[in-house]
């Protein structure tokens, strides 16, 4: 009896053991695939932040080309509206100038060509003769400039009509130019928009954080190199309008605490930190939304028309000793300097208006 009870709890052991060996491989099991669910989540996750972050670069080309595009356009009407302007003048004065010439010729014809024989040979001495000669000679030098005069007109009228022509054409052709590119530019930003839709929650919230720690990593090198910077503001996690784009917009996390603005209405830094936490909006200038050089328009001058582009600021005075207020820019992107290696920019698509490191390579410039 004693040996059956003992070859039965040796069973009932070994049957323990087999099932608790089950569970671990079940549990490791189940720990391996959440693991290799994560994994994708974050491949996932990182090959879309990697697309968003290209796909913003190419934006922001576009928004400097756009904006030369629109300079050049303008430009060119200008030229093309004062050659028009002058063109008109020069007309007026062509008909001024045909109506007395051909008035003379009308006096010359009643009067017939004997008139000024008459008005020299009835000449009662030979002073009164070279008076008369004198007179007609200047006539005759008036008419003369008078032909000349027309000539150099005509000639000018000519010339403003080839260059309302070439302005025309440059200005027609910079808008075409300009509509292309907006039209490129919608393309990508709808396609962000469906990048960032499709992905899913999980995927979504790994970008953001992985935004955040770019930042804060941004934020350790410039204290590294010796900058006191304030507290950034994390990002946002909404998306912009994207220069107009209708589909629906991912949601925003919870508005974080900003750093106060400074007092003194009407400043540059002022305007800059009222606009934290607007969406960022491909060719926008504001209010509702804006694109880099956009926001930096704004932030200079308080209008929403565009200042310029980042080709612009790049050939502002630079600086060595950057201020707050200063622009920072490169070819690509620009922001307001507020101090201690930070800017206020309209960062990209899905982000909006925040404060954040200025970026490695940019330079300083002073309106």
């Amino acid at each position: 009896m004693a040996n059956d009870l003992s070859i039965r709890a040796t069973r009932l052991l070994c049957a323990a053991g087999v099932a608790a060996a089950a569970a671990f491989g079940a549990t490791l099991g189940a720990s391996d695939a959440y693991a290799d669910k994560v994994s994708d989540k974050q491949a996932e996750a990182q090959s879309a932040l990697a697309q968003l972050n290209a796909m913003q670069e190419q934006l922001d080309r576009a928004s400097a080309n756009y904006g030369e595009a629109l300079a050049a356009q303008e430009a060119a009407e200008v030229q093309r509206d004062g050659a028009s302007v002058r063109i008109e003048e020069l007309s007026g004065e062509i008909d001024s100038i045909q109506s007395r010439l051909n008035e003379r010729a009308r006096s010359m014809y009643r009067g017939g060509p004997t008139s000024f024989l008459d008005l020299l040979l009835g000449s009662a001495s030979f002073s009164e003769f070279a008076s008369n000669w004198d007179l007609l000679s200047r006539v005759n030098e008036s008419d003369a400039d008078l032909v000349r005069r027309s000539k150099d007109l005509r000639a000018e009228a000519s010339e403003q009509e080839r260059i309302f022509a070439e302005q025309a054409g440059e200005a027609a052709r910079q808008a075409a130019e300009a509509a292309a590119i907006a039209s490129d530019a919608q393309a990508t930003v709808n396609t962000m928009q469906q990048t960032y839709d499709g992905l899913s929650a999980e995927a979504r919230e790994l970008i953001e954080e992985q935004r955040a720690a770019e930042q804060a990593a941004a934020q350790t090198a410039v204290e590294a190199a010796g900058a006191t910077v304030p507290s950034a503001t994390p990002d946002n996690g909404g998306a912009g309008n994207g220069g107009g784009n209708s589909q629906a917009a991912p949601s925003n996390p919870s508005p974080q605490p900003q750093p106060a603005p400074p007092s003194g209405g009407g400043s540059v830094l002022e305007r800059a930190y009222s606009q934290l936490g607007k969406p960022y909006g491909w060719g926008a200038t504001g209010m509702a939304s804006f694109d880099c050089s956009g926001f930096v328009g704004y932030a200079l001058t308080g209008g929403t028309g565009r200042v310029g582009t980042t080709g612009t600021f790049m050939s502002w005075p630079r600086v060595s000793d950057p201020q707050p207020g200063d622009v920072c820019t490169n070819w690509d992107h620009c922001g307001i300097y507020v101090g201690g290696g930070q800017m206020i920019h309209a960062a990209t698509f899905g982000v909006g208006v925040i404060i954040g490191p200025v970026m490695p390579g940019m330079i300083y410039v002073r309106p």
